[in-house]
């Protein structure tokens, strides 16, 4: 895994954007949104500097068809998942859930990647099986992971592995 050491200007441009629309969501009548983003003060200047800052890109993916056309298509999607795993270019992937639904049924999928652009990930979401034969649509947004932990225990006398 590489890391950036340099000022994740980036998270600060982000920090700075949602700070200046919830600015701008406070200002009763305003129409326009600011020209620039306030200033981030050092002190978080330099405490995002040592943040992780790894871009990847999420898409969630919906039903865009009747149910029948994703079932006729999960075993190739899911080959294709697999595949992505093997290449390393999959982060992570699973359901999404709506906190109290009428039914257990995931509402959603996500899948995070790793890719140079949007142009190289909508080609990775675009050869998902689902979207390819129109069984699923895809929202696609950039991620940066700057926060978080995973904690691994690896057992060497019984050769199993816990993941938290």
């Amino acid at each position: 895994m590489t890391r950036n050491n340099y000022i994740p200007s980036r998270i600060l441009g982000a920090a700075a954007g949602l700070l200046a629309l919830s600015a701008c969501a406070s200002i009763a009548g305003a129409q326009e949104p600011p020209t620039s983003p306030p200033e981030v003060p050092e002190s978080v200047r330099e405490r995002a500097a040592t943040f992780l800052n790894m871009e990847l890109y999420v898409y969630e993916t919906r039903l865009a068809g009747p149910p029948e056309n994703m079932i006729a298509n999960l075993e190739a999607h899911l080959d294709y998942q697999v595949m992505l795993q093997e290449q390393g270019i999959m982060f992570g992937a699973g359901p999404l859930y709506e906190e109290n639904a009428a039914t257990p049924l995931p509402v959603a999928g996500m899948i995070i990647v790793r890719a140079e652009s949007f142009e190289e990930a909508r080609a990775i979401a675009d050869a998902d099986p689902m979207h390819s034969s129109g069984a699923r649509s895809y929202t696609l947004r950039k991620w940066t992971l700057n926060e978080g932990a995973l904690d691994v225990t690896l057992k060497f006398s019984g050769q199993s592995f816990t993941l938290e």
